[in-house]
């Protein structure tokens, strides 16, 4: 986008330039010409300086009278590099410019170089803004910046190179407007753009998916965005912003209030059509401190956006947050809530990026993946919720609710400990480790950390009635999922399956599902996440369930309770040993960890009874041909070969290795 083409005309009111163009070519001129002035005419000496001041937007930042009469008496000494100015009207003269500053600075004794760099500007306005504080010069900036126009790369410096940069673009936008008037553009940009943006907000859903795609980038206050008609889609996750979300946000904005800024972002907001795919927390938040700020000031109409909520997790934390915020404003002085309000409203904002049309929806995810805004950050894992809730289209709603519901109670499981019931996010420990590093390793790849870059590995084919599979090989994987769909529905109490625990898995454990199986999107994705939730619950958070008891009393002693287990780098090696755990169990079941997690402990451990620092790469590359093994093996006969691997010496006897007598234990029970 041109500035050109987003603002044809600018409109200024010419009284100043009249000012302008009477009185400031005598200074021009006596400084073109190094002429020393003996009697300088009072009015005409105001009236340069007044006339620098018309073209700003500021009322700061000009010369007092008696700092008037010092420059007047040393004209003489500003007239050389102001001279080197106008002789070169097209030249950004730095160095002259510095020199000025520092000529006045001295005289004066007083740092003003707002003040000087306006004198400077009216001498040369081709070159230099007139709007030259630094906070004004990047709100400029960055209002073009913001509604997308095509700005050149080089912003930056001091206030001088900054004022240089801008008018520079300007003039090259604008090359035929006069030089004068192109000194107030600058700071009537911000204006003029705030007022495009206030278009009504309702607007930004009418678009329909028939529509050609459309994105664009707007900047809206608090106000605006409430009274924007959004909704929150069905993909969406709770609500789970805690009390000290809240106490961030209501501090950052109080903390802006107070420090005089004239405008706080709050952080970005990505709209499909009317629905929000990223910024629920935060527009719900300001709903909410607008609710309470109108029950105590009894305020008769609602302050906040209409919102509806789907999730019962949602409903717990609104409560909470809205107790709490009233809390926090009972704490103020009414007039400082007053304030606070009025400040919320009117300096506060958003960066409103809004997508519609064809296609718009799979764009908005994208924008929403690599979105890194403020707020409580999304694990790479609710990416793919999101990914295959829209996978599931045809499917029915109430069955696109269960597994979105099932997925978020994964990631607050409530785990016994000492110190009582803790919140466990199964999902992310799922993800980062046992799923995604072992699909890695059995590649015989080294497996470096999950993260949003890499969630295609977790991406897969669509299988329904208006998507067939598009390349020869995805057939075995329609074919499989076809038998699985024939089975569940014809021979599900006929023909039973093998469990993987030795009395049943239970309802949540799908029997098909395999670790490392070829991904099909929607249903089929949240079936094969929920079986390995509940495996990895069974074996390592219910650890006093009697299920594989013997397993579980190892893991806990040799795992969780030695000396020194807390490590960073004895986490790393659990992890993998818990990966090895999974992929054991999930091929050949109970019966196959039973028969093989100590010879697992003795491959994985040697890390720690080699090295007394364990790092994250050794731990990435270290353990592929372990996992290659298992993945290939047949039966359990074909796990021998890890038995064959333990009888090397590097493992038996480890010369100059770190003290570890439970490696030495268990080393022993297997190889005696």
């Amino acid at each position: 986008m041109r500035l050109q083409d987003l603002l044809p005309t600018i409109s200024v009111n010419d009284s100043w330039g009249k000012n302008y163009r009477r009185f400031v070519p005598k200074f021009i001129s006596y400084a073109k010409e190094r002429i020393h002035v003996n009697d300088w005419n009072a009015e005409d000496r105001d009236q340069l300086f007044r006339s620098v001041n018309c073209i700003s937007s500021l009322k700061q930042g000009n010369f007092y009278l008696n700092e008037r009469e010092i420059i007047q008496e040393h004209w003489d000494e500003l007239m050389s590099p102001l001279g080197i100015i106008v002789d070169n009207p097209n030249t950004f003269c730095i160095e002259q410019c510095y020199e000025i500053i520092r000529i006045i600075k001295k005289h004066t004794e007083s740092n003003r170089p707002a003040a000087s760099l306006r004198f400077i500007s009216a001498f040369q306005p081709t070159q230099l803004s007139t709007t030259v504080t630094w906070y004004y010069l990047d709100e400029i900036y960055n209002s073009m910046k913001n509604v997308g126009i095509d700005l050149p790369e080089g912003y930056g410096g001091d206030a001088i190179h900054k004022s240089h940069y801008i008018q520079t673009f300007l003039k090259e936008c604008y090359s035929d407007v006069d030089d004068i008037e192109r000194g107030t553009y600058a700071w009537r940009i911000p204006e003029l753009l705030n007022e495009l943006k206030k278009l009504e907000p309702q607007a930004i859903s009418q678009t329909t998916d028939e529509a050609p795609l459309s994105i664009t980038a707007d900047i809206f206050t608090v106000s605006d965005v409430l009274r924007m008609s959004l909704s929150i889609p069905d993909y969406q996750r709770p609500y789970v912003w805690s009390t000290i979300n809240v106490e961030q946000m209501l501090s950052d904005i109080k903390n802006s209030m107070e420090q005089g800024k004239r405008q706080y972002r709050i952080g970005s907001i990505i709209l499909h059509n009317a629905d929000i795919v990223d910024g629920q927390q935060r527009i719900t938040t300001i709903s909410l401190i607008k609710l309470v700020w109108a029950k105590i000031e009894n305020v008769d109409r609602e302050q906040g956006c209409m919102l509806t909520f789907a999730h019962e997790q949602s409903f717990g934390h609104i409560q909470e947050n809205y107790e709490y915020i009233k809390r926090w404003f009972n704490s103020i002085p009414e007039n400082r809530r007053i304030e606070f309000i009025s400040y919320l409203n009117k300096c506060c904002e958003f960066v409103v990026v809004r997508v519609s049309g064809r296609d718009s929806l799979s764009l908005a995810f994208k924008l929403f993946d690599s979105q890194n805004g403020r707020g409580k950050s999304l694990e790479a894992y609710n990416l793919l919720k999101a990914f295959h809730l829209r996978a599931m289209a045809t499917s029915d709603e109430n069955q696109k609710i269960t597994c979105d519901r099932e997925w978020e109670q994964s990631t607050r499981y409530g785990r016994n400990t000492r110190d009582g019931i803790i919140a466990y996010d199964i999902l992310k420990h799922l993800f980062d480790e046992q799923l995604y590093r072992t699909r890695i390793w059995c590649r015989n790849s080294e497996a470096w950390s999950f993260s949003k870059k890499r969630i295609n590995e977790f991406k897969g084919i669509q299988i329904d009635k208006f998507h067939t599979v598009d390349f020869p090989f995805q057939n075995k994987q329609l074919l499989l999922f076809m038998t699985e769909k024939f089975y569940q529905v014809f021979l599900k109490d006929t023909i039973t399956t093998c469990s993987r625990f030795i009395d049943g898995d239970g309802a949540n454990i799908n029997p098909f599902v395999s670790i490392n199986q070829p991904i099909v999107n929607g249903s089929s994705f949240f079936d094969y996440i929920r079986s390995y939730a509940e495996i990895y619950k069974k074996l390592f958070l219910e650890l006093d369930s009697y299920q594989m008891y013997d397993f579980k009393v190892f893991y806990v002693k040799y795992c969780l309770s030695y000396k020194g287990h807390w490590r960073i780098g004895d986490n790393y090696i659990r992890e993998m040993y818990k990966s090895l755990i999974m992929l054991l169990f999930d091929k050949f079941g109970e019966i196959g960890v039973n028969a093989y997690h100590r010879h697992l402990y003795v491959l994985a451990y040697s890390l720690r009874r080699k090295q007394s620092r364990v790092y994250y790469s050794t731990v990435a590359k270290f353990p592929a041909q372990l996992f290659s093994i298992i993945d290939n093996a047949k039966d359990l006969s074909s796990l021998q070969r890890l038995e064959t691997i333990i009888e090397l010496p590097e493992y038996k006897e480890i010369k100059n290795g770190y003290e570890f007598p439970c490696y030495d234990e268990v080393l022993k029970s297997v190889i005696s």
